[in-house]
């Protein structure tokens, strides 16, 4: 896993009362499956999840109700996942949002390539829950377990 340079810092909300206190989190992919791969173990994480099929769908999401995490695919038709970061980075009310980016290019390139477009943190598919669990944890509050 990769971590982005501090250019940025982004902040975790308190979940709101309309997610029942559980971190909202906004998986944004163009492979229906891994969408539902994801709310599945990030459901079992305790875990508020919507899936969003690309850029498009995601920022509809996003101005219905700002996740307190954004877990972002590169690779999708249309609005890449680079593009789309660099989108909610120009919105002011979305510059703290911890984004995770999720993605099969993995080279050293790629990984910089998202953390200078705005991602805070790369993770390499496939991967396990447990790198899952590590990447989220710097952007969970205090005193949170996973």
């Amino acid at each position: 896993m990769a971590v982005a340079p501090r250019l940025r810092k982004p902040t975790l909300r308190v979940p709101s009362s309309s997610s029942n206190g559980k971190l909202r989190v906004l998986v944004v992919d163009d492979e229906v499956a891994f969408g539902n791969v994801m709310r599945e173990v990030l459901d079992s994480f305790g875990m508020d999840v919507r899936v969003a099929v690309g850029a498009t769908q995601a920022l509809a999401e996003m101005r219905r109700e700002a996740p307190d995490l954004l877990m972002v695919d590169v690779m999708m038709p249309e609005v890449d996942g680079l593009s789309l970061i660099r989108m909610v980075q120009k919105e002011p009310g979305w510059l703290g949002i911890p984004i995770i980016v999720a993605s099969a290019r993995t080279g050293q390139a790629d990984q910089n390539e998202a953390l200078f477009a705005g991602a805070d943190a790369f993770l390499a598919k496939p991967f396990t829950a447990d790198e899952l669990r590590k990447a989220l944890r710097p952007f969970l509050p205090s005193g949170t377990n996973l």
